[in-house]
This record gives structure tokens, C-alpha cells and sequence, in this order.
């Protein structure tokens, strides 16, 4: 094989094989093999950890490790032993920080069995996109159903939907679930004087993640003041995150949405449906090019900011109680 090879091939394919050690085509599948499943772990590990703190940490890992090597080449030797000291101390502090995100990683590895594994590397994109999109309707549905009943008995309710940014670091204040989204657990959790009751549910990765979590107010001065609690806290977390949170009134059982710190009101089930599958799922005129749609999502999110910063003002006949 390395003998074909190199008569047929120039200096570098000689290289190749030699380098790499190619005595026969199996040699070449195994170095096939190899790299894939180094893509494929890879990729998985970015997928698990986007939008997450560990994610920050790993660029920050990876700038560090991009710097270490040039100061090498140029012979700093200052700020190479600075660094190879910060590169031994890594592991252990990443371990420490990230306990639960590498917990979740090996469970979800020992969940999956191996051909669900095959499934998901070889399954057409098409397919997702129509798995997310069904799996997207049917938690809408059951969000629509259980906030209607909340709006007619005038339940306060408070539901953060996630989008691109993670909103697990709301979690730690909370009571973590990880449940099937319908209608009746929804309803159940904001039934007054019940112990999760008081709080936000986080909606992620199509499961109920949390109740009983705070979240942040929001710092738009322009908001008026007199608004609830409730809807001050869904009004900062769409500022400080990509979401979308629906709000409930315990005081008249209007239905709210907030989004890039605006806030819209009087919503009835179908307009909160569509408002939802609009928000949660991609523009059909995006179709799959991704990296389209985010931008376009970046610079509305933008404009959405600085038109609340210039407008967001309610009516004193608007305003709600706090909880």
C-alpha cells in the first residue's frame, strides 16, 4: 500500500504514509475512525456546553493555550511559566466549577445506547428540524391550555422559555424537576399556597428544568415602578437572557409576554400560540441556514432593547399588583 501510494503520489503523499505509518487500506479506515470519533466527541461537547458557563470557560481554556504557544515561539519565558502554571491548576478548578455540567455529560453517554448514538450522527437535519418543530407545537399547546385556566381563576403564574442563552444558572435559587411539559404540572406547580408556587418555571430543552426560581428585576428605569413583582422579574430576565417569558396576573389573569425587555399584554390562546411558535421556532424564510436566522434574531433583539429603553412605558390602568 505505502509503496502504491508513493509511486503514484508526489513528495507529500510519501510524507503521509510514512508520518502516519499506511501499510493498507485498513490503516486508512482506522485513521478515518480516529478522526471521526474525535469529531463527533467534540462536537458533542460544544452542543452539550453552548450557552452554558463551562462554554465561556473552555474559549477562555482555549485563548490561554493560543497564547502559551506564542509566547513559546517568541521566547517569553516570563509569561510561559505564568501560564503553564494557570494551564496545571485548570483541570482540577474545571472539575470544582463544572461538577454538574461533566455529571450531565457522562449520564447522557450512559443513557444513550449505541445505535441511538449511530441514529443521531447519520439522521438528516430535515428530520430534526421536524422533530424540534413537533416537539415545539405540542409544549406550546400544553403551556397555551395550562396558562387560559390560570388566566380564568386568576393563578399567578410566571414561565421562562429558553432560546439560544442558557437560563440554568436561574436554577440554583429554585427546585430543579426535569419533567414532561403539560398542562396539568404546569398548573399544578402555581395552585396558591402550594411549595412551589412562588417563583418562575424554567422551560429548557423542551422539559420543565425548575419552579420556584428568582429571577433577576429589570434595570430599565423607564419601566414604571408600580408594575408587580411578577412582571418586573419577567421583564429583567428577557433583558439579561435570550427567552421568552409568559406572565399570568393574579390580579386581573391578564396574559403577558415579555421579550428583549418589552412587554406585551391582553393576549388570548390563539394569539399566544402563534406569539410563542413564532418566537420558539425559526422564520420559515430563514429555512435552514442557521447562522442567517441568528443574526437576524441578534440585530431584532437589538432594535427590540433600544425601542423599550426609548418607549416601554405602561399606563397607570395597566399596571399590576405585586405578588
Amino acid at each position: 500500500m505505502r509503496a502504491l501510494l508513493a509511486s503514484s503520489g508526489n513528495g507529500f503523499t510519501t510524507f503521509i504514509t510514512e508520518y502516519f505509518g499506511i501499510d493498507s487500506w485498513v490503516d486508512v479506515l482506522l485513521i478515518a475512525l480516529d478522526i471521526a470519533i474525535i469529531t463527533f466527541l467534540i462536537y458533542e461537547t460544544i452542543k452539550l456546553f453552548k450557552g452554558t458557563r463551562a462554554f465561556a470557560f473552555l474559549k477562555s481554556i482555549l485563548i490561554i493555550l493560543v497564547v502559551s504557544y506564542v509566547a513559546k515561539l517568541l521566547n517569553l519565558s516570563a509569561v510561559s511559566s505564568l501560564l503553564n502554571v494557570i494551564l496545571n491548576v485548570l483541570p482540577v478548578l474545571a472539575v470544582v466549577l463544572f461538577a454538574p455540567e461533566i455529571r450531565k455529560l457522562l449520564e447522557e453517554l450512559g443513557s444513550k445506547r449505541f445505535t441511538d448514538v449511530i441514529k443521531n450522527v447519520f439522521r438528516s437535519r430535515s428530520a430534526d428540524e421536524e422533530e424540534r418543530r413537533r416537539e415545539t407545537e405540542r409544549i406550546v399547546n400544553e403551556t397555551v391550555t395550562a396558562v387560559m385556566h390560570m388566566s380564568e381563576s386568576k393563578t399567578g403564574a410566571l414561565i421562562v422559555f429558553e432560546r439560544n442563552n442558557s437560563i440554568a444558572e436561574w436554577e440554583t435559587q429554585g427546585t430543579r424537576l426535569d419533567a414532561d411539559v403539560s398542562s396539568r404540572l404546569l398548573e399544578q406547580i402555581f395552585v396558591r399556597n402550594t411549595p412551589l408556587h412562588d417563583g418562575a418555571v424554567l422551560i429548557r430543552e423542551g422539559r420543565v428544568y425548575a419552579a420556584q426560581c428568582v429571577l433577576p428585576n429589570t434595570k430599565n428605569k423607564n419601566v414604571s415602578r408600580e408594575l408587580g413583582t411578577r412582571h418586573m422579574a419577567a421583564i429583567g430576565a428577557s433583558e439579561e437572557a435570550d427567552c421568552v417569558v409568559v406572565v399570568v396576573s393574579e390580579e386581573t389573569g391578564t396574559v403577558s409576554c415579555t421579550n428583549a425587555g418589552q412587554i406585551l399584554r391582553g393576549f388570548t390562546a390563539d394569539t399566544l400560540r402563534d406569539y410563542l411558535i413564532g418566537e420558539l421556532l425559526p422564520d420559515e424564510g430563514d429555512g435552514d441556514d442557521g447562522e442567517k436566522s441568528g443574526i437576524r434574531r441578534f440585530f431584532r433583539r437589538i432594535f427590540k432593547k433600544k425601542e423599550a429603553e426609548k418607549d416601554a412605558k405602561v399606563s397607570g390602568s395597566d399596571q399590576e399588583d405585586s405578588l
